[in-house]
């Protein structure tokens, strides 16, 4: 058994559990309290006050018990309580309404008294006052408080009340862009306006945002001073039906969405379903997301350069290695599943694999019902391995965008959404991935990807009523996020988020403003924003005058050739307003920089290019104008990545019975694609790179032998004798010399294997040329192989025939 065991994110010594059992299995034993309050003092579980916290060590203890590890006394039942906990009416009546002027300005004194405890004079009558006047009523108040009597001169306007926040809040969570662990360390420094009330009958003229202002200068401090905590953010919630939120609008509160209806449950409890609120929130400092985003400093990435290949052998081990799927038995098939791919990348799944044995084994994983095989956790070794290849540069340009994958054919696949519109209807999911980039177009790998289906229904009749949380555009934050986890665990490196102009979304810019330093976003425009000062984005970019001009490569397509275009660029900064709509009236400007590329006299027939690019990064000269243009080019390695994952591995011809074994193949698939591409690059970008780095010696071995042409790799003759001194050349093994050819050489051998010519002016093998040499590759190796194994193979001793008589 291990010495120590994880739960709710903390390790525990099993010395302290097992201190535990033993003492509560003696006579007199103390009460499963004392125990509990025991268990917090050994393993430091407690709160910011050193006060231990009963409540969460409890549920982790419970945990424990059912793993079998620790006993403790049983606790001991309670009695039923005779009613639900609620706020208590002493029955006094309420004091008498104050007499008001037409202004919040002309009350003379407006003051807050806040209440210590339950032993206060006042706090009775605050209940009175909650529950009598108050839509929820006696609805009871959890956790922390703090409350509030509104006073003037002439007697009690209202009360006021502030509680935690909420565990879970979709909209909220992602507005603040913390991950997990920033939202476990940061949740307590959000509080939650729970009660706000101004006694009916009152009439004052900007009374409610008066009290907003005057409360929201002091709560941070009186909380502090209370519990030992410094709260920089307080959330709201206003129900549409009874209320309009002009108020929080007018007191500078900020509207991020709508709840989810579950009240304080966690996305995983099914409960019944509550009205639907509008969730504010106020920011108590002017740094607050940057603050609720830090957390404890995350573990170093080492850097590992991808020019020096891999460490191992077998380049499958080292881009799975930290594969955790609970079974070292799962771990192993899946790196045999990528290696099989890798080998036969233009087959189909079945066919990828030598024996039947190998692929219902194969079907049995990507078919497994455990929960944890999920296409995140598989491609999450990935994901670390790229992570290291971006933290070796200075650079990188992260590009992000979204494919469909189409399985029309799969009518009875189970878990496909629909695709298409009305006129052309289809099945299947879609795929959005992060990619990371070498400023010479060398992919580095997936450094995020997300799979998903779409509901049958449709609500984009609400969208300007929902937040970015509930859209399909949400996408694009959570790339981003991912993003911003990963500038923070790399400072030496400069990331930049690259969309094309369906990533033009305001949410995103909102985003940049409380980024990391060494992150940065480059979104091509969509829409013609509005400025600050009443203009046009686009207009008032046309009027700027030239800044200059830079010469770039236009590859050739289907209808036009390769040609060099000139661009002017033009550049200005600029201060963009919010939508006009219901969610966002609210927000607040941002600060950024836009740049236009012009083609100058495009080719008769052709469509002149014109990019409007906007970023985070400060634009002021005509070398960052040509940069930010440079790297959004880079963007088009995604493009032809979705390329090679449908056309080279074929992964929309895949027929599963389920949508989880189609995306549990795609891991594969995607890892053999980025490999593949990854490969063409290098070959073309570094030539001269040793092809020892990302070939094995065996199949090096077999490609010299293709090279010389004059020395073919075949079985011996039957006559031809086998000592040592005159046996046939044997299959080539890592014992063999060393390799000379560069990746360039072993690149274009391999294509040539596939069919690919290799005259002067093909240019390059593509990815879809070194998949099928690849597959002949392998099939040479095993062939060697064989024959290596045939002559090893020691001969029987030859019996000599008996003579007759």
């Amino acid at each position: 058994m291990l010495d120590a065991v994880r739960i709710a994110g903390r390790w525990v010594s099993q010395i302290v559990l097992d201190r535990l059992t033993a003492r509560s299995l003696k006579d007199n034993a103390p009460c499963r309290s004392k125990l509990v309050e025991q268990f917090c003092r050994l393993t430091g579980w407690v709160n910011r006050r050193g006060k231990p916290c009963v409540s969460s060590a409890n549920v982790a203890v419970k945990r424990l018990e059912e793993q079998g590890r620790v006993r403790l006394t049983p606790a001991q039942p309670r009695a039923d309580r005779k009613q639900v906990r609620q706020l208590i009416d002493d029955g006094q009546p309420l004091p008498p309404l104050p007499v008001l002027p037409r202004s919040v300005q002309q009350i003379g004194h407006l003051e807050f008294q806040l209440l210590s405890d339950a032993k206060d004079p006042d706090h009775l009558l605050w209940n009175r006052l909650i529950i009598r006047q108050h839509p929820l009523k006696g609805a009871p108040l959890v956790g922390a408080q703090l409350r509030y009597l509104i006073r003037c001169e002439k007697g009690i306007i209202g009360a006021m009340g502030f509680g935690p926040a909420a565990f879970h809040l979709e909209c909220r969570d992602s507005w603040i862009g913390w991950d997990r662990q920033a939202q476990q360390e940061n949740r307590c420094e959000v509080i939650g306006l729970s009660r706000f009330l101004i006694r009916p009958g009152l009439r004052c003229a900007n009374l409610a945002s008066g009290c907003y202002g005057i409360v929201l200068s002091r709560v941070a401090k009186d909380w502090h001073q209370r519990y030992g905590v410094k709260p920089v953010l307080v959330e709201t919630y206003v129900d549409r039906s009874t209320q309009t939120g002009v108020s929080l609008s007018a007191a500078n509160w900020r509207r991020l969405g709508s709840s989810q209806c579950r009240g304080r449950s966690s996305p995983s409890v099914k409960v019944q379903p509550k009205t639907p609120k509008d969730v504010w929130v106020f920011e108590l400092s002017p740094k607050a997301r940057q603050r609720l985003q830090q957390r404890k400093s995350p573990p170093p990435i080492v850097p590992r350069s991808i020019f020096q290949g891999p460490s191992s052998p077998n380049w499958v081990e080292e881009e799975l290695d930290g594969l955790k799927l609970g079974h070292v038995c799962l771990e192993r098939r899946l790196a045999q599943m990528l290696t099989s791919r890798w080998q036969h990348p233009q087959r189909s799944f079945a066919a990828s694999f030598s024996t039947a044995a190998e692929g219902k084994a194969a079907f049995r994983l990507i078919e497994n019902p455990r929960a944890d095989l999920t296409f995140k956790a598989l491609l999450a070794p990935h994901h670390q391995q790229t992570a290291r290849r971006m933290a070796a540069e200075s650079v990188v340009v992260l590009a992000q965008d979204t494919t469909p994958l189409s399985y029309n054919t799969l009518c009875d696949t189970e878990g496909l959404g629909p695709m298409g519109d009305s006129r052309h209807p289809g099945r299947g999911l879609w795929l959005h991935s992060l990619h990371a980039y070498r400023l010479d177009r060398i992919p580095l790998g997936c450094a995020w990807a997300q799979v998903w289906a779409r509901p049958p229904q449709s609500d984009t009749a609400q969208r300007n009523e929902q937040s970015v949380a509930e859209k399909e555009s949400r996408r694009w934050m959570q790339a981003y996020q991912v993003a911003v986890g990963l500038a923070r665990s790399m400072p030496q490196t400069h990331l930049v988020v690259c969309g094309d102009r369906e990533s033009d979304i305001f949410e995103l810019y909102d985003q940049a403003e409380v980024a990391p330093t060494n992150l940065h976003l480059l979104v091509r425009a969509q829409h013609d924003r509005l400025l600050e000062s009443g203009k046009k984005l686009w207009a008032e970019l046309s009027r700027q005058p030239g800044g200059g001009t830079m010469r770039v490569q236009v590859p050739r397509n289907k209808t036009h050739p390769a040609r060099t275009a000139t661009l002017e660029l033009k550049w200005t900064s600029f201060e963009v307003s919010p939508p006009r709509v219901a969610l966002k009236k609210s927000w607040k400007p941002i600060q950024l920089y836009a740049v236009m590329a012009r083609e100058i006299d495009p080719p008769v027939g052709v469509e002149p290019i014109e990019w409007v690019l906007i970023s985070d990064w400060k634009v002021q000269s005509l070398k960052m104008a040509r940069r930010l243009v440079c790297w959004y080019g880079l963007r088009w390695g995604i493009e032809c990545w979705h390329q090679v994952l449908k056309d080279v591995c074929g992964v929309e011809t895949r027929q599963m019975k389920t949508a989880k074994a189609l995306e549990r193949s795609l891991v594969l698939d995607m890892i053999m694609a980025w490999r593949a591409q990854m490969l063409c690059r290098l070959g073309k970008e570094s030539p001269n790179l040793p092809a020892e780095l990302y070939y094995s010696q065996q199949e090096l071995a077999v490609l010299e032998v293709y090279k010389k042409k004059d020395t073919p790799v075949a079985a011996p003759k039957q006559s031809q004798p086998l000592d040592s001194a005159k046996r046939a050349p044997a299959a080539p093994d890592a014992s063999m010399a060393k390799s000379t050819l560069s990746l360039a050489q072993a690149n274009m051998l391999v294509a040539m294997l596939g069919g690919f010519w290799g005259r002067k002016g093909d240019g390059h093998p593509g990815a879809e040329s070194l998949a099928r040499g690849l597959e002949l590759l392998a099939a040479l190796v095993h062939h060697c192989e064989i024959i290596g194994l045939a002559l090893d193979r020691p001969r029987p001793p030859r019996k000599r025939p008996r003579k007759p008589g």
